[in-house]
């Protein structure tokens, strides 16, 4: 899961601040940001201006520049016109998961800060029971409920008959330092990329194990690289590392992970 923690004017601005979740953050947030504002019209442009009055607008790979890969009619690809939508669709999931702690973020902080993630197709089950039976889940459920101001979702319907969910918030990214049209559109791909990753290693087994395998045999001082860079992820539990290893690896060429699932079946 790459979740990253870490807006556009135009002469048609009264029509989009009206109609428009992301545009009226961007405008509000990013008005005394003069490189931010036309990286923001033309996100606006390119995923909202044709669905400004939903909150989750479904998009495919191509959209973002991502090659097509055969995992694809497997996974839903979607982008965030409203960040809150963010926090309703993954925050008490990763509480559960334990990605993250209540005490240090905020349904408002994944919001703002959370890029892209991806909800893989494991644990939903027992992810849901505790949404509602246990003391943890129903206060996760009711903070984000208060705070974000959104319904939780239900994962299992969301899921039913994906392997993986994958989930972009450009708000975040436009949010990020010396931003361009390019570098988000970029960060998008690599998102893409890199989910789509942990789609085949939930999907295929054989290239789970062999992402374990891959992650075993390197060197310390690799491995140590990687926990450097990426001080987020639990290195320590072998699942963890070999799917962020290869995922990180591949997000660059996406093409090369043909090779290792030729003989599994979607």
């Amino acid at each position: 899961m790459k979740y990253l923690f870490l807006f556009l004017i135009s002469t048609n601005v009264m029509a989009a601040d009206a109609d428009s979740n992301f545009y009226n953050l961007c405008k509000t947030t990013l008005q005394n940001n003069p490189k931010a504002l036309p990286v923001c019209e033309t996100i606006y442009q390119k995923f909202f201006v044709k669905n400004n009055t939903s909150d989750i607008v479904n998009i495919q790979p191509s959209d973002v520049g991502a090659p097509a890969s055969p995992i694809d009619s497997k996974v839903q690809f979607f982008i965030f016109n409203d960040p809150n939508f963010v926090s309703g669709m993954a925050y008490c999931y990763f509480v559960y998961r334990n990605w993250i702690t209540p005490s240090s973020v905020s349904p408002d902080t994944l919001a703002m800060s959370a890029s892209g993630f991806s909800i893989l197709n494991e644990e939903i089950p027992a992810y849901q029971k505790w949404l509602v039976s246990a003391v943890e889940g129903k206060k996760c459920k009711a903070t984000v409920e208060k705070e974000a101001e959104v319904s939780v979702a239900n994962l299992e319907n969301a899921l039913k008959g994906k392997v993986a969910l994958i989930g972009l918030n450009p708000f975040a990214l436009i949010n990020s330092p010396d931003i361009t049209s390019d570098s988000v559109m970029k960060e998008m791909t690599l998102t893409v990329n890199h989910e789509r990753v942990h789609a085949y290693q939930v999907a295929c087994p054989e290239f789970e194990k062999w992402s374990i395998k891959e992650w075993e045999k390197l060197p310390f001082a690799t491995k140590n690289t990687y926990i450097k860079k990426y001080p987020s992820y639990t290195w320590s539990i072998p699942k963890v590392a070999g799917r962020e290893y290869i995922a990180f690896l591949y997000e660059n060429a996406p093409a090369n992970v043909g090779e290792h699932i030729t003989k599994c079946k979607f």
